[in-house]
């Protein structure tokens, strides 16, 4: 095994982190085949779009991005947004309930469409696209009053982890020095001791989280609850077909998560993050979207099934607004 081929499949099973950019670029080609061809017209306003990615980015850049390593490309599949812009903050020196980060979220959200108002602190007509921990921190900073959301914005979030994910307690677990072997694996590339971005993942109520981490989790919840739009959850890590298929399956069976309803990383009650499971549907045209995708696959990494309709993240994104 070298020294690539562990960092990138341990990072993944531990952390979920990032796909590395050379390895999205073999995928193209695969993905470019399996999109659906049907289309979808936009059923809202079209406003700019702004995503915000998850775990894993050690750099930040201090103006939006026109492209991302970490999300798919989906301008394809995107008629309700007249721009797309992507937000590239530090995610693994940073907690999600750091203030600065927070605050760095609500900048960048509020920049992207000319009615937002800064001084007002109100984001308004624009298209929030959050995955994975990107979610609590656009949910941390809502709730923590730095910004807030107009009735003309929509925040469509993906495969976020609103009560943290047990990969978080995987990885600390293993460089407690608790079991040597696991110890030994993170060593190898570098995870010991975890960052803080894992650390702030650390599942709810659970050992490694603190009585202020799950007030936290609690306020960004109920703040999820009141704005989101739309979200898409996964209860089979099945996934498409990729090259990190199986990855996320090792990951899926590995860490000790709640339920074998998980991405491999995030479980789906995790994801749903107190919403009714009833409110979720296993069809693209679902608002609520409870799929059959890995982690990497909901952010539009891998494309969409041809067949199977719960593994269509691309077309979901297409028609659901």
């Amino acid at each position: 095994m070298t020294p690539t081929t562990v960092t990138s499949t341990t990072l993944a099973l531990l952390t979920g982190e990032s796909i590395a950019s050379n390895s999205t670029r073999k995928l193209e080609a695969e993905a470019s085949v399996t999109l659906s061809s049907s289309s979808c017209s936009c059923q809202s306003t079209p406003r700019p779009c702004i995503f915000f990615h998850g775990l894993g980015s050690d750099t930040e850049e201090t103006t939006l991005q026109t492209s991302s390593d970490y999300f798919g490309d989906i301008s394809d599949s995107a008629p309700c947004c007249t721009s797309i812009k992507y937000a590239i903050l530090n995610t693994v020196d940073n907690a999600w309930t750091d203030a600065t980060l927070q605050q760095k979220v609500c900048n960048f959200a509020l920049s992207v469409s000319s009615t937002s108002s800064s001084s007002a602190k109100s984001i308004k007509d624009t298209i929030i696209v959050t995955h994975s921990m990107g979610g609590l921190m656009m949910a941390g900073a809502l709730a923590n009053g730095r910004c807030s959301l107009a009735s003309g914005t929509s925040w469509v979030s993906l495969s976020a982890p609103m009560t943290g994910s047990m990969g978080a307690d995987y990885l600390q677990n293993a460089c407690s020095g608790s079991n040597v072997f696991l110890q030994a694996v993170a060593n190898l590339i570098g995870q010991c001791p975890a960052n803080n971005a894992v650390v702030s993942l650390s599942y709810e109520d659970e050992s490694y989280s603190t009585s202020a981490l799950n007030a936290a989790y609690t306020a960004a919840q109920a703040t999820f609850r009141s704005y989101v739009t739309a979200a898409m959850c996964s209860d089979n890590y099945s996934g498409l077909l990729s090259i990190y298929q199986a990855v996320y399956k090792l990951a899926g069976s590995v860490i000790p998560h709640k339920s074998s309803e998980n991405d491999g990383i995030v479980e789906y009650q995790s994801c749903a993050g107190g919403l009714a499971t009833s409110k979720f549907g296993d069809s693209y045209d679902d608002e609520f979207y409870v799929t059959g995708l890995n982690h990497a696959d909901t952010a539009f990494l891998n494309g969409d099934a041809l067949i199977v309709g719960s593994q269509k993240p691309v077309k979901w994104f297409k028609c659901v607004l």
